[in-house]
């Protein structure tokens, strides 16, 4: 089987779910073992409720989230080796002599070149690195979810009674939600310090920001903060 690497709650971490082929788009294809019947389908769509998570097929670094489903006979073993590796840790570091505290040391600046002689930075470039900074942070904002919504799903039912619904934990619906808007604000930032937009188009593409804004206000309801909500 090909190795396959995907997101929390996608079906290429799943372990029903098997790789069978790349298409003509570099999309993974596979099947899952759990419905048989079902059509091939993307490694990177949206995973059922009957997922399990295969931490071999995450992709490094993915977040996953405390209630995830990992009660899989392989996560079993590996707390359980886990735990006995942090208990014999424990028992051979009570056994060694303790070492004598060491002064903690003082944390080294982070030197920032001025310039290729050495002259002070000048203020374009001292606004420039500012903007890189903010933006950082505006992309890594994690606003809470209500209180009412904690432990709800997204179900989708289609207009055909006979398909099956598809249900999305709400919180995975929600983090995408809050990506989008701190992609959005990112690009607000990028536009209002390009120099090289003439005012006409600069107004149009926010013009563009604030429409994406108004459409997303329907999802308002779901910061607990009135602070995090969408508004153009």
């Amino acid at each position: 089987m090909a190795d396959v690497y995907e997101d929390y709650f996608r079906c290429g971490s799943c372990r029903h779910y098997e790789v069978a082929f790349t298409d003509r788009l570099g999309r993974t294809m596979g099947q899952c073992f759990r419905k048989p019947r079902r059509a091939t389908q993307p490694a990177h769509d949206m995973a059922c409720e009957d997922y399990r998570m295969d931490r071999d097929r995450l992709i490094p670094g993915a977040k996953v989230p405390d209630n995830a489903p990992t009660d899989t006979p392989r996560e079993r073993m590996r707390r359980q080796a886990l735990q006995q590796a942090t208990q014999r840790h424990k028992r051979s570091e009570s056994r060694r002599p303790k070492r004598p505290e060491r002064p903690p040391e003082k944390p080294k600046l982070q030197q920032i070149p001025l310039g290729d002689e050495g002259d002070d930075m000048d203020r374009d470039e001292l606004k420039s690195l500012l903007a890189e900074v903010i933006d950082e942070a505006l992309a890594m904002s994690d606003p809470p979810l209500h209180p009412r919504y904690r432990g709800g799903k997204v179900v989708i039912q289609p207009g055909n009674g006979e398909l099956s619904s598809k249900e999305v934990p709400i919180d995975v619906f929600f983090r995408k939600i809050t990506t989008v808007r701190d992609k959005l604000r990112v690009l607000e930032q990028k536009l209002n310090g390009n120099k090289a937009l003439e005012p006409e188009e600069r107004a149009q593409l926010q013009g563009y920001i604030s429409g994406c804004y108004g459409a997303l206000k329907t999802f308002n309801m779901l910061f607990a903060d009135r602070d995090d909500w969408f508004s153009n």
